[in-house]
């Protein structure tokens, strides 16, 4: 399957490649798509990370779809 990955601010700097599409298994989760992007600690990034997929927030354990589209960003807040 394939998925658009759209990557923002410190994860678009961290991730080789960036933006585009991603060939993955057909039962991938979210967590499969970061450890394909070699992002191993998502605390690295100020905040920790946020993953959209399809506008709407997920977890890690979320399983995806052909066709979707998946943003990852630093968090926007701050502790």
């Amino acid at each position: 399957m394939r998925v658009d990955v759209r990557c923002y601010g410190e994860v678009a700097a961290a991730v080789d490649g960036g933006d585009g599409q991603r060939t993955l298994a057909p039962d991938a989760t979210v967590a499969d798509l970061l450890a394909a992007l070699d992002i191993a600690d998502a605390s690295s990034f100020t905040g920790g990370l946020v993953v959209l997929v399809n506008g709407s927030h997920a977890e890690a354990d979320a399983t995806l779809a052909d066709g979707d589209t998946v943003a990852l960003s630093q968090s926007p807040m701050r502790e």
